[in-house]
């Protein structure tokens, strides 16, 4: 007889977050209607939770953003993990929503402000030593985990020696860390924390891991190819560098790993990071016919957040924020980044005038050159340099 283990995993909420300082550039209102939308998320979760029958919801750290999260918020979730009783909540706090004695998640914390105490069918890992704890109901099942305990980096290998725990049929690992390997979207040498190689994970010999810290579906295979742990990404999109889906996991554990997965999605909107190339438009109703027809191509619905990254060469005075009014209606969120050159005539100039003199030199300066870096910087010394000769005004239009 296979002996199985029905869950949920989601992690990285960031509830609270102020989605501010970002390129998507939220306008005051829509920021507030987001957040609000990514905290509701998490009772949506239970629900489905519920709905399924799982026989554990597993929580592998980043709750919520920072300990400035509000009361009214971690009370919405007290109440949602409540709604659960009683199936068992398990969470391993992260870096951001790490178990320090200020943090919500200390009880003494929650009596002070009057607040209800976290229910009796979660259980937090709060120590920064590993702890293993049965399954309530189920006595072949075993949870290992621990907490971040201060938000800061941490170097240390925690999973290079041996984690010591009782033997059991289902043993399941809940941490938060940097796999190394890992080469999604949103890595970043300065959010390492807790790292680990695949190498190190599988000899902990975990029927399976749920891991949190990357904001974007990520799974560990052993040498048959069995899904041995998996990062379930963030719950919702907020920045740019969430583009893209993002799930919560329904799954069933055996003793060897996942027997069965299902990615749902919990948020109806999505954020879609696109590039059009409007180079050889020459009218303002041709560049948003092209506009249009990518984010068609793309599947952007009126739900989403769109971010358009605009690229190539346009008629001077043509430029793409004159249909961002126009396309704003058109879905949840539009932001635009105008990187597009203007379209002069490179060729046709005369090299005995002023003009066709700095053309010559420039283009030999940029053809001269083998660093990325300093080509675009001429690039745009050549664009401007013709705004100033040619339209007799420069503007720092060409700059990210």
């Amino acid at each position: 007889m296979v002996v199985r283990l029905r869950f949920l995993q989601f992690s990285d909420v960031h509830l609270d977050s102020r989605l501010t300082g970002s390129q998507l550039a939220w306008p005051r209102e829509k920021r507030e209607q987001r957040r609000q939308e990514i905290t509701e998320l998490v009772g949506k979760a239970c629900r489905l939770a519920r709905e399924h029958k799982v026989e554990a919801l597993f929580i592998p750290g980043d709750l919520w953003d920072d300990e400035a999260i509000s009361a009214e918020t971690v009370a919405r979730v007290l109440e949602a993990f409540a709604s659960l009783d009683p199936i068992p909540v398990f969470i391993a706090p992260g870096n951001h929503d790490c178990c320090s004695p200020t943090s919500f998640y200390a009880d003494e914390v929650l009596r002070a402000r009057g607040m209800r105490l976290w229910p009796k069918n979660v259980t937090i890992f709060r120590t920064a030593e590993f702890e293993t704890v049965p399954h309530p109901a189920r006595p072949e099942v075993t949870i290992t985990g621990r907490a971040h305990v201060r938000n800061v980096p941490l170097e240390e290998r925690l999973l290079g020696a041996p984690i010591p725990r009782p033997r059991a049929p289902i043993s399941v690992l809940l941490f938060h860390g940097s796999w190394i390997e890992y080469a999604g979207r949103d890595r970043s040498e300065k959010m390492f924390t807790a790292p680990f190689s695949r190498q190190e994970l599988l000899a902990q010999g975990f029927s399976y891991a749920a891991l949190g810290h990357y904001h974007h579906y990520a799974e560990i295979t052993d040498a048959e190819g069995r899904v041995r742990a998996a990062y379930t990404g963030c719950l919702a999109g907020r920045y740019l560098s969430e583009a893209g889906p993002h799930y919560a996991l329904l799954g069933e554990i055996g003793e060897h790993g996942l027997l069965a997965m299902e990615k749902i999605r919990v948020d109806e909107r999505m954020i879609h990071d696109v590039e059009v190339d409007v180079t050889g438009v020459e009218t303002e109703s041709g560049l948003r016919e092209r506009v249009i027809g990518r984010l068609r191509e793309c599947g952007a619905t009126a739900s989403d957040i769109v971010f358009l990254r605009m690229e190539g060469r346009l008629p001077r005075g043509l430029r793409p924020a004159s249909i961002l009014e126009d396309l704003q209606h058109e879905y949840f969120h539009l932001a635009i980044a105008d990187r597009t050159r203007p379209a002069y005539d490179l060729d046709t100039a005369d090299p005995r005038t002023t003009q066709g003199r700095f053309i010559q030199e420039m283009r030999r300066r940029i053809t001269a050159t083998s660093d990325p870096q300093e080509r675009a910087l001429l690039e745009r010394a050549l664009d401007y340099g013709l705004d100033a000769l040619i339209q007799g005004e420069v503007k720092p239009i060409y700059e990210e």
